[in-house]
């Protein structure tokens, strides 16, 4: 997998992947829905899945589940 960031008319981010890496993120976000994972760390979102993503930097894409009630870490969206 890898990633693209663009900007211009649009600002946004890529993940790019075979159809077999791609197939693989879905069924671990799915699976997640329906069995949702023990977080690791105390108030932490639980992970349920992760990618590598070799570029000029390795670089780790992960994906957490929202713990109900939980704060931490804090949004970096507006």
């Amino acid at each position: 997998m890898r990633l693209h960031r663009y900007r211009g008319k649009e600002n946004g981010l890529m993940v790019i992947g075979t159809s077999s890496e791609l197939r693989a993120l879905g069924q671990s976000l799915i699976a997640a829905a329906e069995h949702p994972p023990e977080p690791l760390v105390k108030d932490w979102p639980p992970q349920v899945a992760e990618a590598a993503i070799v570029g000029a930097q390795e670089f780790l894409l992960s994906f957490h589940l929202e713990a109900l009630g939980a704060s931490t870490p804090k949004s970096n969206l507006p």
